[in-house]
């Protein structure tokens, strides 16, 4: 920011403009922050301003970094005046997928059981709320209008009358939440390697300690080839690398009669080293955006450049161990996930097993790997998991299931939007 030499009197008016763009009627947004610091190492600015304007700084961050980590700022109470209209999204994913109504209904079911695995209470914009009137009350208290044969529109309304609504505060001074997608991928593999079939999805090592082996020592330097842990291998590196970032998946291997089975397989363990983003290393190096998604990742280091595969993906130290299972693939506390209908949060910020509702943006027309086109909607879902790159108000992962919309949906997903949760009113 380019500011020109001005006297005491203009200085005066620049940081009054300052403190009016880092504070102004739309709010605070997460740019702000760098006004400060623009201002304050000029040399127009004197050493009062300056001071002023650092003092100024470090109370804004210590009220940004408190909002963006605790529970107590992670929502807002709404009152009647602010819940929202929409018209919620009853569409199927694709022509063999259940209605919205009917997966809403199976993702409220799944957790009904499990809410006694989870914390005993939870701040709600300040107040302490039970676990039972979170997650069991107001599962229940959806499934009562399901039950009765409202449609999600109707079971909107409802809610709008009836229940109790908070907003995710979201990005710091915007109230939006950033919103991406993940899926269920579903790869051939064999159980025997061969000159295609090379590359070892691993089982978990008895002598695993954390923190374990690095990537590159596990795949690179064979820290535990040979010694029984390979459950299967595919034809490339890279899908591997995705099942892992994903956390679960299915194998579909070949059978002696000539047909298929399939496999599913679900996290296990991990190494205990930290999570490095790969579409953040390969945009810091300068490769096209059009690359740093799900299909683009696999195109360019599959097709394009495999030679550098190694040297990207070993920038990202962790590495995830699989098991099999009969189904899957599982959320936090074990719930199956539902698609459409399971989102991951920040467990920190937000409580699990909370029924909520998303207002964003999904493909509406998928081609091949490319969403052609995108529409708006909202639906109800169900906080059923979470994940490493998942922190704050302002990061939701919508779970999408799996087939050819799902991976698409997954991969294309990086939109803002809206997050609200539901409570039952207290017992009088």
């Amino acid at each position: 920011m380019r500011i020109l030499r001005a006297s005491k009197e203009s200085r005066l008016l620049n940081l009054k403009e300052f403190l009016l763009e880092g504070f102004g009627p739309e709010g605070v947004s997460g740019q702000n922050p760098y006004i400060f610091l623009a201002f304050l190492t000029s040399r127009e600015c004197g050493v009062k301003f300056r001071i002023l304007a650092f003092r100024l700084f470090l109370l804004f961050m210590f009220f940004e970094v408190r909002q963006a980590f605790s529970a107590e700022f992670a929502l807002r109470r709404l009152s009647d005046q602010e819940i929202p209209q929409f018209q919620i999204d009853d569409s199927a994913l694709g022509s063999d997928e259940a209605g919205s109504r009917e997966l809403f209904e199976l993702a409220l079911r799944r957790q009904v059981p499990l809410c006694g695995r989870l914390s005993e209470s939870w701040d709600f914009a300040g107040v302490k709320v039970s676990q039972s009137r979170w997650c069991r009350d107001t599962i229940r208290w959806f499934l009562a209008q399901l039950e009765s044969g409202f449609m999600l529109n109707d079971v909107f309304q409802k809610a709008r009358a009836e229940l109790q609504w908070f907003e995710s505060t979201g990005k710091p001074g915007t109230r939006e939440v950033q919103f991406t997608g993940y899926y269920f991928p579903v790869y051939r593999a064999k159980l025997l390697p061969d000159d295609v079939y090379k590359f070892p999805v691993y089982r978990a090592p008895s002598d695993l300690v954390r923190p374990y082996f690095s990537r590159a020592q596990i795949d690179e330097g064979g820290a535990i080839r040979g010694r029984g842990l390979e459950i299967a291998y595919l034809d490339n590196p890279v899908d591997p690398y995705i099942l892992q970032v994903q956390g679960s998946g299915a194998l579909l291997l070949d059978s002696v009669n000539g047909g298929t089975f399939r496999w599913i397989l679900n996290y296990a363990a991990d190494n205990g080293r930290p999570y490095s983003s790969l579409g953040r290393a390969m945009r810091l190096a300068g490769i096209a955006e059009e690359f740093i998604n799900l299909q683009g990742i696999k195109r360019y280091f599959t097709e394009l450049h495999p030679e550098k595969w190694s040297r990207f993906a070993n920038q990202n130290e962790s590495y995830v161990f699989f098991k099999r299972d009969e189904e899957g693939p599982y959320g936090f506390s074990g719930v199956v996930l539902t698609p459409k209908h399971s989102i991951a949060v920040d467990r920190n910020v937000f409580p699990m097993g909370a029924v909520g509702l998303i207002e964003t943006e999904r493909p509406d027309q998928v081609e091949g790997d490319q969403a052609i086109s995108w529409k708006r909607f909202a639906q109800f879902v169900v906080a059923q998991d979470t994940g490493g790159a998942i922190k704050t108000p302002g990061r939701v992962d919508v779970f999408w299931g799996e087939g050819p919309y799902a991976e698409v949906a997954a991969g294309r997903t990086d939109r803002l939007g809206r997050l609200f949760f539901m409570l039952v009113p207290p017992k009088q």
